[in-house]
């Protein structure tokens, strides 16, 4: 492939063009390495999905594609279309990193030595805070499995904080401790608001892992802890109605 930084035209941020079996990828100039590999993971993970041969993302974060064989045209030329509808490809976890250096660390391990594992992650290697779910706080808002949100110390640097319930069965209480530590370091890969005090509420009802994102990080997180994680995609519910939140979350 080939990767340089040019100005472009109207709001775009980042182009992907397949040209004569050269992927050239070009980004805006002046973008932090941070926002220049977010970029370009979106565009390939675009690429990949799609397979059109051109693709450019906007400020924000907007995709849009062109049909085109693209042999020596710009993008602006190319026609823009509506992206295609495809299913979701589901992939079973267990078959997709068996053999592979995502490997249980310390070998296979039950539920509860596996959460006391992703808690102390969460505690020593995220300096967060993993505690359960007070039981002055049930019950809880209908379908809430746990809590995350992130505070902050007096010099202003961020630590997660989790709650997760406790009564509930095991194995969905692993999955969960995984997901939350997944989202406790990628807040910006999900699209819904917390509430008003910084709190995401994680609900219960269970999909597959389908590609990148939190719920691929969490399964990865807890296969490394030494469990083969369930279905592992949890949703984030809306905030619940100021009379359901729990008190001692929101504190």
């Amino acid at each position: 492939m080939s990767f340089s930084e040019q100005e472009l035209i109207d709001d775009h941020q980042a182009w992907l063009i397949v040209l004569r079996g050269l992927i050239v990828v070009v980004t805006v100039p002046g973008l932090s390495d941070k926002a220049k590999a977010r970029l370009i993971r979106r565009l390939f993970s675009e690429y990949i999905q799609h397979g059109w041969s051109a693709i450019t993302v906007d400020s924000k974060d907007g995709v849009t594609y062109a049909e085109t064989a693209l042999e020596d045209i710009g993008l602006e030329d190319c026609p823009a279309v509506d992206p295609p509808e495809r299913p979701k490809q589901s992939q079973n976890v267990r078959e997709l990193y068996a053999g592979t250096d995502y490997g249980p660390l310390h070998g296979w391990r039950g539920d509860e030595e596996v959460i006391a594992a992703v808690r102390t992650l969460i505690t020593d290697a995220l300096d967060g805070t993993a505690e359960d779910v007070p039981e002055e706080a049930y019950p809880l808002p209908e379908g809430v499995g746990a809590a995350v949100t992130m505070g902050y110390d007096e010099q202003g640097a961020p630590h997660p904080l989790v709650w997760v319930r406790t009564d509930i069965p095991s194995g969905l209480r692993a999955d969960l401790w995984g997901y939350c530590a997944a989202l406790s370091v990628s807040f910006d890969r999900v699209d819904v608001e917390p509430d008003e005090d910084g709190i995401y509420y994680v609900g219960m009802e269970r999909s597959p892992v389908t590609g990148p994102g939190v719920a691929l990080l969490a399964a990865l997180t807890l296969q490394r802890m030494g469990r083969r994680p369930d279905d592992c995609a949890f949703p984030l519910l809306a905030p619940p109605a100021e009379e359901e939140a729990a008190t001692p979350l929101a504190a």
